[in-house]
């Protein structure tokens, strides 16, 4: 082999490598929890500065290194499910660099806590114990209700972490990591249920406790739970008033599981729908925010 070849072949490898660790982050999910980030920012009347680039970053990275320890700690689990997606369980991603891509990211976050306020850096610290206790240690996500209460709590901090960079600490705010908590809560449940088969023969979840139709009503009463603490919230001039114009795209939520509970529509397609309009349904509401508060 040539030394040109020998350099494309390395190159390659690297590359590849990469894109396994970019599997393992779930680019969709990190998103999702920074846009709780950048959600308490603007509504707490940011504009686009430092603080707010470090936020971000901070968000991402802890995010992201909680999902590879999740993928570390759920490697034998995710063997049993006959299509794996953790590339840990396949063999795609090694436990050396596992490891390596976690600190990594540590290290990256607490980098990036460091730059922001003191109350900040405190909750930061919390996060990350978040993260890490879920899969390890306390291992919350096989201890029902505490899988939920876990993945309310991190999207829920990190909104907080936004606000409280801007503005004090204040009703608005825990009303807002509130209903962030239970969108969050709510996404967790759907997970549990597409993961119900692998679950239910290792762990306890809370839809293995429940069972799936019970957890779909319970997804529900979230939803209600959370529109009706949004109220408030749109009435005090926390979010502005042409976010009502959203409103109807609840529908691409509720719909789906309304037609799961009747059995219109099976488990499986109800959550590749859901799958497949998140991440159009948060940059739709990123983007208002951006238009409607100009932080730009």
């Amino acid at each position: 082999m040539s030394l040109a070849e020998s350099a494309v072949n390395i190159w390659f490898k690297k590359f590849v490598g990469l894109l396994i660790i970019y599997r393992s982050v779930r680019f969709s999910s990190v998103l999702c929890f920074t846009s709780a980030t950048f959600a308490g920012a603007v509504l707490a009347g940011a504009i686009f500065d430092l603080k707010m680039v470090w936020l971000i970053i901070f968000s991402a990275s802890s995010t992201a290194f909680g999902f590879i320890i999740n993928d570390l700690s759920d490697a034998e689990l995710d063997k049993l499910d006959p299509i794996p997606r953790n590339p840990v369980s396949t063999g795609d991603l090694t436990f050396r660099r596992c490891v390596a891509a976690s600190s990594f990211l540590v290290l990256f976050s607490l980098m990036s806590l460091f730059t922001l306020n003191k109350e900040n850096q405190f909750l930061g610290m919390v996060v990350l114990y978040l993260y890490f206790t879920y899969s390890w240690l306390v291992r919350a996500k096989a201890h029902p209700p505490l899988d939920l209460v876990y993945h309310g709590l991190c999207p829920a901090v990190l909104a907080i972490m936004g606000w409280r960079q801007y503005k004090p600490l204040d009703t608005s705010c825990l009303l807002l990591a509130s209903v962030v908590f239970l969108l969050s809560s709510i996404s967790q449940i759907l997970q549990e249920i597409r993961d119900y088969k692998t679950d239910s023969l290792m762990i306890k979840t809370t839809v293995t406790k429940l069972g799936k139709r019970k957890s779909l009503v319970l997804c529900l009463i979230f939803f209600a739970s959370a529109f009706f603490l949004f109220i408030p919230l749109l009435f005090n001039g926390v979010f502005p008033l042409q976010i009502l114009f959203l409103s109807p795209l609840a529908y691409f939520v509720v719909s789906p599981i309304i037609k799961a509970l009747r059995g219109e529509v099976s488990e499986k397609t109800m959550l590749e729908y859901i799958e497949r309009k998140r991440l159009i349904l948060i940059a739709i509401l990123v983007v208002a925010l951006i238009i409607s508060c100009g932080i730009l």
